[in-house]
């Protein structure tokens, strides 16, 4: 007599658990590499305001080198449970940067579109919740 094969079933609870586990390190060190691109573009503003007329004062500059800090350690900090809120916030001085150069409204716009891009992809990777929430979660 011939035995039926067996039909593989569909992946474990643990399974799915370690899965989500792998993309939620993968989503948040790609978060982690936004903030990094995002200061390494901060610490390149005094360059592109220096060409202007209108120049830059101390005060902006070591603001703009503190920002960058900021989120190169906030970079570091989305291991945390609290670090993707962290990052969401930081995003708003990000446009408030092109007060002083109005380029870098186009850039902090492609930054934000990328960081809520990889939000998006984390939610239906992970399975974080939607709406507002996705910001800080």
């Amino acid at each position: 007599m011939s035995e039926t094969p067996v039909q593989p079933s569909g992946p474990t609870p643990e399974q799915y658990a370690a899965r989500a586990k792998r993309a939620d390190k993968s989503t948040r060190g790609a978060l982690a590499a936004v903030l990094c691109l995002e200061a390494f573009c901060v610490l390149l503003v005094p360059r592109a305001i220096a060409q202007s007329s209108v120049g830059l004062g101390a005060g902006k500059t070591w603001t703009l080198v503190g920002f960058a800090i900021v989120l190169i350690v906030a970079g570091f900090m989305l291991r945390r449970p609290w670090g993707i809120g962290l990052g969401s916030v930081l995003q708003l001085p990000l446009i408030a940067i092109g007060l002083w150069t109005s380029a870098f409204f186009i850039i902090a716009a492609l930054f934000i579109g990328i960081w809520l891009y990889v939000l998006n992809l984390r939610r239906e990777l992970v399975g974080t919740p939607g709406d507002w929430r996705i910001l800080i979660s």
